[in-house]
């Protein structure tokens, strides 16, 4: 019984919801069989106290006391009430929303032909849409459909007089625009991270042009994923990372939270790649978009923050100066975090707090308690040692820590390429910083030449500061 549909559902429902549902159960319009009352009891009352699997034959003793096992019988009673779950799923997912409700009676009256009905039901439905705070996907659809639902409701009514076609058209077209634009940004988030996998981008070259030909971009739904789309494979034209910044900065109300979060991330995707090609003007911009993002709650999901989230949070926080801001997030956001990773996580980032105070001690005190087995995370970690080992002259301790870094990145494969090749550069210039000679102008003017035109690279700006300073 626990690989069924009907436990599964079972699992995720909240209190509110079991009390509507034995409500529900309860009126002979929705069920007429007591046996699937007392099993859905049942059920309630040993999900609630255990994971673990339920015998079907122990739900069968309390649904039919007394009755020999009947598995077909036991099946017919799992099959009516999860039918009636799922109804009542369905009916509660139409009323919460307002405009889907609506639209649905507008079909409904249309189909009965019944007119002044349908003609409040259409008109409160498009009201209701636009006071609705959202300008996404969520609005086109619902816009299309209700011009949609109009023409074909004008359509018998006065085949001589003109129809809304137009209307239809133009809003089918605006929300096909915005999902392809959509989906095109997950298909490019998607292979970055699998590189193996390849699309077909179909109409999407079409889709662009004609965007920009029919002057389509006030419609946030098709501005945002328009420049996200072109920003991320055009990183050269930064006119399309600005336009989408406005966007998020004025507009964000406008998306639901997954929509919005994922415009977010494109941003501070693009501004990574900034940062690592030397652009350090965009660390400020990324340290904005972090913080609005956690404050409104757009980088939280079910109220939960990444540890790459919070960790580039405070990254961010700390390539700008703000200091005081990081050590008001870490301790305000950790209880976002899971608990099993929460303590390693506060500790690995107040030692970076602690390295860009100077405050060396206690941050290498801290990086001695972090123990995770991400990869990027050790790196990280890693290279903050290096630092601390460089600046206290502990140069035995420091060749020792890079020659092990070397042999991590050549034996961890899972590394993806682009944080191997990274931390490979790095591990370069670090080598020779070690070994430049501090009174040689000319080797110091080839360092810092070299360090300027390394890319992708980290740490460019503190290999600087050692050379400046020697």
């Amino acid at each position: 019984m626990q690989k069924s549909v009907l436990i599964e559902i079972m699992h995720s429902l909240n209190r509110k919801e079991i009390r509507d549902i034995f409500r529900w159960l309860q009126s002979p319009a929705h069920n007429q069989r007591e046996d699937v009352i007392r099993l859905f009891e049942f059920l309630t009352k040993n999900i609630a106290v255990s994971n673990e699997s339920i015998p079907k034959e122990q739900a069968w003793k309390a649904v039919f006391p007394g009755e020999a096992y009947d598995d077909a019988k036991m099946r017919q009673v799992m099959y009516f009430l999860l039918k009636t779950i799922e109804e009542y799923l369905v009916f509660e997912d139409y009323t919460q929303d307002q405009v889907q409700y609506r639209g649905a009676l507008a079909k409904i009256y249309r189909l009965r032909k019944l007119d002044k009905a349908y003609r409040q039901a259409y008109r409160q439905g498009r009201d209701i849409l636009e006071k609705q705070p959202l300008r996404n996907g969520y609005y086109l659809m619902h816009a299309y459909f209700f011009d949609l639902e109009e023409y074909n409701h004008r359509l018998p009514i006065s085949q001589n007089a003109p129809v809304n076609l137009q209307e239809s058209a133009d809003s089918l077209e605006k929300w096909f625009l915005a999902e392809k634009l959509r989906i095109a940004c997950a298909m490019i988030a998607h292979r970055n991270v699998f590189q193996k996998i390849s699309y077909e981008p179909g109409l999407l070259d079409e889709a662009l042009a004609y965007v920009q030909r029919k002057q389509l971009l006030d419609e946030p739904a098709i501005a945002s994923f328009y420049h996200a789309y072109l920003a991320i494979t055009n990183p050269q034209e930064e006119e399309y990372f600005d336009n989408l910044e406005k966007l998020l900065h004025h507009e964000i109300s406008r998306f639901d939270h997954s929509e919005a979060r994922v415009l977010v991330i494109a941003a501070l995707n693009y501004c990574v790649l900034k940062i690592n090609q030397g652009q350090l003007d965009f660390a400020r911009r990324a340290f904005m978009l972090y913080r609005n993002g956690l404050e409104t709650g757009i980088l939280l999901e079910n109220n939960v923050v990444s540890r790459y989230t919070f960790g580039n949070a405070v990254g961010a926080a700390l390539r700008v100066g703000e200091y005081g801001w990081a050590e008001q997030f870490i301790e305000q956001f950790q209880h976002y975090l899971e608990e099993k990773e929460r303590q390693s996580m506060v500790h690995f980032n107040l030692s970076r707090l602690y390295f860009e105070r100077g405050d060396y001690p206690k941050a290498q005190q801290l990086l001695t308690k972090f123990e995770y087995d991400d990869m990027v995370l050790n790196l990280v970690a890693k290279t903050m040692l290096l630092k601390i080992y460089y600046e206290e002259e502990e140069y035995n301790a420091f060749e020792s820590l890079l020659e092990s870094m070397r042999t991590y990145l050549q034996r961890k494969e899972a590394i993806s390429p682009n944080h191997r090749i990274v931390y490979k550069n790095l591990l370069s210039l670090m080598r020779r910083l070690i070994h430049l000679n501090p009174y040689s102008k000319t080797q110091k003017e080839r360092f810092q030449a070299l360090v300027n035109s390394t890319n992708p690279l980290i740490e460019r700006e503190w290999l600087l500061k050692q050379v400046s300073d020697k």
